[in-house]
Formats: structure tokens, sequence, C-alpha cells
């Protein structure tokens, strides 16, 4: 069975030669892989000037001569003193910085002919195995399009989130204006004690955006008194809501809260799939009719019953709490399902705001190499899952590729059904994650079955200089993962 870690492999070794094809075909320029979009990358020039269909036909006819070619795609241990030498020759500022943290002297390589890079991740050396991918002119710079989890055995056709795209740019653009692109900038923060100023910064951008979403809900009050806070696992969705009831306050309204989570079906009564494994991702495991008939009853001035999901029993029941309406009160309800237009159409799209959460990372490792989203919340479950949800490392690893998969499948499909999108990631955040996560990785038994995936994890975290926690504000959305939270969560 195909997984997501089986694809990032592949979509691993096809950035490295969709990078080296660029230098081949436009020396003294540089490609830079920015950030996932969709179901694949988008990279630009580093000078931003455009590129066209031509020259991505260009790279594409290139890269598919040389998986048709007999040079091999190697994996070779290199010494760091020859890689310094290499790098350090071309120039290459943040690659020569990994290196010198690079917590092994042999390093693992990617070699195609006369081209390395080091090798961060697990890779397919099989060219067999890279023929499905696509390049296409996008906005201002590409496309590398890859199969998916759901269609793993094609390129499906284009599906434009052009809303999403603005977001995220958005804040990579903020990301250039602090000049913190990469994990050897930030680390440069952390050794200096500049840190600080960067985590008041990102805290405050934070605050900046919330109150924003907060003024313009306040601006179609009372027309639209639900707000659907969704997104993938791990974004912070918890303390978004409970943060955006702060702002909501300030211009005069008060809240209330309802989790999705309290609206599950019995757990003996949720579907499984095709392998036989109950599916807690699935829209179905939510009671859908019961929560929109009560949210609606709530819009008609009525009184509800508060509901809780008991996760040791598995079952839902009421309780002897109810909710009304006051004059100035607006819903928030939190869940994965939110954008789900099963369930906003039946209450009238007129009338909900819907809200999209993530944690969408603004880092890179270098030109060549991103850093995550993914990764970034895999980090935030792994410690919210040790320290919480008494789960091991060994756990969230088994659990993520189902995760992913849940994702794929009912979150990112309706990500433009929203009407604002909130970036949950921190820049300094990381280093904090790193601290914290790595002795718990240390701890993994070799002979786990995804050790592989675990070294994968490590190594990216040996780069970074950890950073206390105790840099953390009481309030920030990453002390939902980390705790101390001045939130109550229970």
């Amino acid at each position: 069975m195909m997984t997501i870690f089986d694809l990032s492999a592949r979509q691993a070794t096809l950035t490295f030669l969709l990078s080296a094809a660029f230098r081949q075909v436009f020396p003294g320029s540089k490609l830079i892989v920015e950030h996932s979009f969709t179901d694949g990358y988008f990279c630009h020039r580093d000078d931003w000037s455009p590129i066209t269909q031509q020259d991505a036909d260009g790279l594409e006819s290139v890269m598919r001569q040389w998986l048709a070619d007999t040079t091999p795609i190697e994996s070779v241990l290199l010494s760091k003193s020859d890689i310094l030498k290499i790098f350090t020759h071309k120039q290459l500022v943040n690659k020569t910085a990994m290196i010198r943290r690079w917590p092994s002297e042999e390093i693992p390589m990617i070699r195609f002919g006369d081209i390395v890079d080091y090798q961060m991740e697990p890779m397919c050396l099989d060219k067999s195995q890279l023929l499905l991918f696509q390049l296409m002119p996008y906005d201002h710079g590409m496309l590398i399009r890859f199969p998916s989890i759901l269609s793993p055995d094609r390129v499906m056709p284009f599906h434009d989130y052009p809303q999403l795209f603005e977001f995220i740019e958005e804040y990579e653009q903020w990301g250039s204006i602090l000049h913190i692109e990469s994990i050897a900038q930030l680390n440069d923060h952390v050794d200096t004690g500049t840190i600080r100023e960067l985590v008041w910064v990102a805290e405050g951008l934070h605050e900046k955006k919330i109150a924003k979403i907060a003024d313009s809900i306040g601006e179609n009050f009372p027309k639209k008194r639900i707000v659907f806070v969704a997104g993938p696992s791990a974004s912070g969705k918890t303390t978004f809501a409970k943060r955006l009831s702060i702002q909501l306050r300030v211009n005069g309204f008060t809240t209330r809260h309802i989790s999705m989570d309290d609206y599950f079906i019995d757990r003996d009564n949720i579907p499984v799939d095709e392998h036989g494994n109950q599916d807690f991702e699935s829209f179905e495991v939510l009671n859908n009719v019961l929560l929109t008939d009560r949210l609606g009853a709530l819009l008609k001035g009525n009184t509800i019953p508060e509901r809780r999901f008991d996760f040791v029993s598995g079952t839902g029941q009421d309780t002897h709490k109810t909710i009304q309406l006051s004059e100035k009160d607006i819903v928030i309800v939190e869940g994965i399902h939110g954008l789900n237009p099963r369930l906003t159409q039946s209450l009238g799209v007129n009338r909900v705001s819907k809200i999209y959460v993530s944690a969408m990372t603004q880092l890179n490792v270098d030109g060549d190499h991103r850093f995550s989203t993914s990764d970034n919340r895999l980090l935030r479950r792994i410690v919210r899952d040790f320290k919480f949800r008494h789960y091991t490392p060994e756990d969230t690893f088994a659990r993520w590729n189902s995760i992913r998969q849940g994702e794929v499948t009912h979150i990112f499909p309706y990500q433009e059904e929203a009407d604002y999108f909130f970036n949950s990631a921190l820049i300094y955040e990381l280093p904090v994650l790193a601290k914290i996560v790595l002795p718990l990785l240390n701890d993994v038994d070799e002979n786990f079955h995804l050790i592989e995936q675990v070294n994968r994890v490590k190594l990216l975290l040996s780069f970074f200089l950890p950073l206390d926690e105790n840099v953390v504000p009481g309030i920030s959305l990453l002390r939902e993962f980390i705790g101390k939270s001045e939130f109550d969560y229970s």
C-alpha cells in the first residue's frame, strides 16, 4: 500500500533533479523551492523573473531525458571536509552552514552523475518510480506537481486554490521582510539573543491577524452569527478560537463555543476504511444532523443542551447545562470538518463565517530544501500526544499516515470554501519544539518499523540551536502543544 512516506521520497528525488536541471538550463540563475501548494511545490527564480510554459517544458524535457538514460541515482557517503570544499567553492552559504552543523563526519549524499546534494530524508533511487510528475508555470513561478495519496498512479487535473496561494505568499513575504528565510538565519538570532524580538513580532502578527478577522466578523453581525473554525491536525484551532473570542469581546461581542468532537457518533458506530480500520477522520464520524439541527435552533432563539463526548467510553451525551444566545452572542464551532459544504449549506452559506487555520511554515533549510508544513504539525502533535494524551512518539508516527490521508480526503479539498485564512505557524517555534522533541526521539527503539522517518526528523531538528520554552508567552498558540498555557482547555 502506498503511504505518505513513499510519496515524500519520490517528491524529494524529483525536486533534487528539478533543481539540478534548472542550474543546467539556466546557468547563473537559481531556483528556490518555496512551499507546498495543491499537489506539489511552488518554485520561483531567485530574482523572481517569470517562468514561462516554454521554460517549464524545457526543464521537464531535461528531467525526462535523465530518467531515461542509464546514469544511476545513488545514495553515497562523503566526508564533511570534502563537502565543505565543494559548497564553499560554489559559494552556497546556507548549505555550508548546514554541513557545519551536521551531526556526523560522514554525510549521506544523493548523487546523479557529477551532481550532488546532501540527503536529509529517504529518497527514491528507482528511476521507474519517478516518471509521474508535471511542471507548469503558475503565478510568477512554477509548480512541480505529483501524484497524491488518493491517486498514486497519476497526476490529477490541476485544481487551483487562488485564495490559499495568496494567503501563503503573504507569510512568505513577511519572512523575507524579517530576513528569516532559512534555518541558518534563524540560528543566528538564537545565538545572538535577538530571538526575543522575533518572538514579540511573530506573536504580534498573530494578534493583528486575529483582530482583523474579528473586525470583519463583527461587521457581518447579526447576519452571520456562526463561525466555523477548521483545519488539519495540530493547527492550533482551539487556541485560535479562544484568542478570536478575546478580540470579539474587545469589539463588544460575547461568544459561545461548541466543539465538533462533542458531536462524534459513538465509537462502536464509526465506519471502517477499505483496510478494515476505523476512519476517525471521516465526515461520517460527525453526527452532523444533530449538530446542524441544534445550531439552527440557536439561531431561532431556542435553548439547546450542551453536549460532551467521553473519549474513555467512546460515547457522547447531553449534559444538564444549556446554551441560549444573548443579544450580542456569536457561536464559534471548532473542528476539522468546518469547511465541508455538507455541514455549512444546511445552515445557509450566508449565515456562517468560515475560517481555515493551518501552520504554513515559511522557513526553508536552503533554496533546494523546504521545511515541510506537515512536519511542523507533526512536531507539535508529538509533543502534545506525549504530554497530554499519554502517547509515545512511536504512536504518533504510526498514526500520521492515516491522519494525513484523512486531511487530503476530508479537509484540503474545501480550503477554498474559507472566508478567512489564519497561519498558526510561528517563526521561532521550531527551535523550541526541537529542544523538547529530540530527547523523545532519541529514546525510540531502533527496531521501530518507521525508524527511518524518526531519524529523518531527528536530523532536521539537529540543525536548530535549541530555544528554551520560557520565551513563549502564556497565551501563545504554541502553548496549546507544549503546555503551561494561560488558557483552560478542559
